[in-house]
């Protein structure tokens, strides 16, 4: 057998993913993915990014695929390098993010016999993926299997459930072609077809009559990478019954919109004892869980009825507040809106919340705009300067909690990303990296300890060529541990030690030895002037005081409570 032949497989494979739609590969260096490396290199319509870490490697194919909607390939070499794949693969897997993850192995006869870099693959990520195979070596006789096994890949990874795939891939030596390896004829696409689902019709008006008999009801819009599929869908329903939206800002429908009463500071309403006088009786879900916690103690609390629409199926109800799951997706709700009638039983709910949203509003702004610069002003003041050409990712801890508690609602229609699968902050700036190299001029809000965790991913960044902002809170420390019981019954000193654990690191050194423009925004009008323009990478840091923000998070939810009192 012709060496080139492992060519051919691997060029027959890549050129069905370039017609199925995928357009960016990443790829990590190594040898014994010597084949599909040089194969991706030449495949039309496919970009090429490399990133020498594989962690890294996968949290920007992680941004990619999340800002674009599309599986993204990722390629590395036999050994831990796979490995290093498994934390962005996680956080793919629980955020439904599609990826095509393509490790290189050794073959079977070299397996468990002490070669080199040589690790159990088979299924190494287990059920973190929405398919795995393991590769036969090519033959001729199964030239069209890899063409076939390519549109499977794809169409698996932007199935029901979009997520990650698993190909592992043997290849003998030598791995280098032995002539002038040129792509062969492109076949014809395979074509395929997701399902769409659809309920019966009399299950349709079973729920629009559970709808239309409530005169108190809610809408609630969880993280959502595609939340503007569900747009039309949404607002309508809002319309027809003038029920109040409760907007998670990661589901992409936290956004100023006609004739939709959308509730902005909800997280701060629902910790007021206003929130237990307007307790709805049904609530229709979307999306993932809510980023917000008073929302999921209240929801605890009160147990209205709750209809969650969960094309999925994945069940996602970790407070067990749902008492109807429902299988379709938008196109599902649109149906059920339009049977819907439109009439609003009670005319008082929706500026009942309304009002009261108003005048949080107006209690919150009073205070951040009379005190120094803090982290909830900085959330609010990143809405104001976004526009519909730009792009916000938020990393986890107290940055996606701040912009869920005070970024206002919005006509423009910018996006906001997060990685609120497994929550973790490791990644974030590679993950906001991909998202950037989309073309949007993308802001990241991130900690301090988060970025440390990926400075890797921010050398990695340099050389994108992308608009890519990062506002880097630095509070010296694990802030968010001080909003928790842990905070109060553990001496001072081991708290710093474990939970805060300040690293002390000159940022500005860093930043400017990697050759990247560093600034510092010490107040709100510096923070402005430098969000006013953009212009390739560049590292923002803004100062915190952790005790003062501790502090005046608990006066703005005291100053809310004092003001909805009497409403």
């Amino acid at each position: 057998m012709s060496e080139d032949s492992v060519y051919q497989a691997c060029a027959t494979f890549a050129m069905e993913l370039a017609n199925q739609g995928v357009a960016h590969a990443v790829i990590s260096p190594g040898s014994r993915s010597t084949p599909l490396t040089l194969t991706f290199a030449q495949t039309p319509g496919i970009t090429t990014w490399t990133r020498l870490d594989e962690r890294s490697a996968a949290f920007f194919a992680l941004g990619i695929a999340k800002t674009s909607g599309v599986p993204v390939a990722l390629v590395c070499t036999s050994g831990t390098a796979a490995s290093n794949y498994l934390p962005a693969i996680t956080e793919a897997n629980l955020s439904d993010i599609p990826l095509i993850v393509l490790t290189a192995n050794r073959p079977p006869e070299l397996r468990d016999w002490g070669a080199a870099q040589t690790i159990t693959q088979t299924n190494i990520y287990g059920d973190n993926v929405r398919w795995f195979e393991e590769l036969p070596i090519f033959d001729k006789s199964n030239a069209s299997w890899f063409q076939r096994v390519a549109a499977r890949a794809y169409q698996t990874s932007i199935g029901s459930r979009p997520g990650p795939v698993h190909l592992d891939w043997p290849f003998r030596e030598p791995l280098e072609p032995v002539s002038n390896f040129s792509l062969p004829e492109n076949s014809p696409k395979i074509r395929a077809t997701n399902p769409t689902q659809r309920l019966a019709p009399e299950v349709n008006n079973e729920i629009a009559a559970v709808i239309e008999n409530a005169s108190q009801g809610l809408v609630i819009a969880g993280p959502m990478n595609q939340g503007s599929q569900w747009h039309d869908a949404v607002a309508l329903l809002c319309k027809r019954t003038g029920f109040p939206l409760l907007a998670d800002p990661l589901s992409q429908l936290r956004f100023a919109q006609e004739d939709v009463q959308v509730i902005t500071h909800h997280d701060h309403l629902l910790r007021t004892s206003w929130a237990d006088r307007a307790v709805p009786e049904v609530v229709i879900r979307v999306g993932g869980p809510p980023t917000c916690k008073p929302l999921r103690l209240w929801l605890e609390r009160h147990q209205p009825r709750m209809i969650m629409f969960d094309p999925a199926n994945t069940w996602a109800d970790p407070s067990f507040t749902v008492t109807d799951l429902v299988p379709v997706g938008h196109e599902g709700l649109g149906e059920i809106a339009l049977i819907v009638q439109d009439r609003v039983s009670d005319k008082s709910w929706g500026p009942r919340w309304v009002n009261a949203d108003t005048l949080a509003g107006e209690t919150i702004n009073e205070i951040l705009d009379s005190e120094r610069l803090s982290q909830p002003a900085i959330a609010r003041e990143i809405g104001r300067q976004l526009s519909a050409a730009d792009a916000l990712y938020v990393s986890n801890s107290m940055p996606v909690r701040d912009i869920d508690s005070f970024l206002e609602a919005d006509t423009s229609l910018y996006r906001i990303f997060g990685n609120r699968g497994a929550s973790g902050i490791d990644g974030v700036i590679s993950s906001a990296a991909g998202a950037a190299v989309q073309g949007k001029a993308t802001t990241l809000l991130i900690g301090d300890l988060a970025f440390q965790h990926d400075i890797g991913g921010l050398i990695a960044t340099k050389n994108d060529g992308s608009d890519l902002t990062i506002l880097l809170l630095d509070d010296n420390g694990g802030g968010i541990f001080n909003y928790l019981p842990i905070a109060q019954v553990t001496e001072s000193q081991l708290f710093s030690e474990f939970f805060t654990t300040p690293q002390g690191l000159n940022f500005s050194e860093l930043v400017k030895s990697l050759g990247i423009a560093y600034h510092e925004a010490p107040d709100l009008n510096s923070l402005k002037d430098l969000l006013k323009t953009r212009n390739g990478l560049r590292v923002i840091r803004v100062p915190i005081d952790s005790s003062f923000d501790i502090d005046q998070h608990r006066r703005l939810a005291a100053a809310v409570e004092e003001a909805t009192a009497g409403l």
